[in-house]
């Protein structure tokens, strides 16, 4: 049985959640005005940055799904967790898009890159997994949905640029 929360906690998380979307959202502006720098160190930040969003999205949906019996409506806490999940999506497609667009163009690429590369395509099919759930159907922009495409296809070029990045070989 899983464990049930108070509505209070449901609130409270989900403010966090809030806070650390608008982390996000600063960070990936600034992703975007500094792309043409290739500032991995802060493209670095900002993945991480998502990815705390993206885990204490987790926790906030375990608590509204199990908010005690009781506690009164949750659709309002519900809609605004699904509006910051699509938010956040979509500045976390285009901050990508921006930065990828740039770094195609680059001729050599950094040390690590591989490990950036590897984990960005895992992040971004992830992402198009969790915005394809039927919840998020017609939420997200068409806009949205072609800069999460293109920003994939654009990685996939750069990983074809660069195939000894990405050695599946056994060791």
């Amino acid at each position: 049985m899983a464990k049930k929360y108070k509505k209070s906690e449901a609130v409270e998380m989900l403010s966090a959640m809030e806070r650390k979307a608008g982390d996000v959202q600063t960070i990936a502006q600034a992703v975007e005005d500094g792309a043409t720098k290739n500032s991995f160190a802060l493209y670095d930040r900002f993945v991480r940055t998502a990815s705390d969003f993206d885990t204490l999205s987790i926790l906030v949906e375990t608590r509204l799904q199990n908010v005690e019996i009781g506690a009164g409506n949750v659709q309002g806490l519900q809609d605004q967790y699904d509006m910051l999940k699509i938010v956040v999506a979509h500045r976390q497609i285009q901050a990508s898009m921006k930065f990828f667009y740039i770094l195609s163009a680059a001729t050599t690429l950094p040390l690590g890159a591989k490990d950036l590369f590897s984990s960005e395509l895992r992040r971004l099919y992830s992402l198009k997994s969790e915005l394809d759930r039927p919840k998020y159907q017609g939420m997200l922009s068409e806009d949205a949905l072609n800069d999460l495409n293109t920003a994939e296809l654009i990685l996939q070029e750069i990983i074809e640029k660069a195939p000894s990045l990405l050695n599946f070989s056994r060791a």
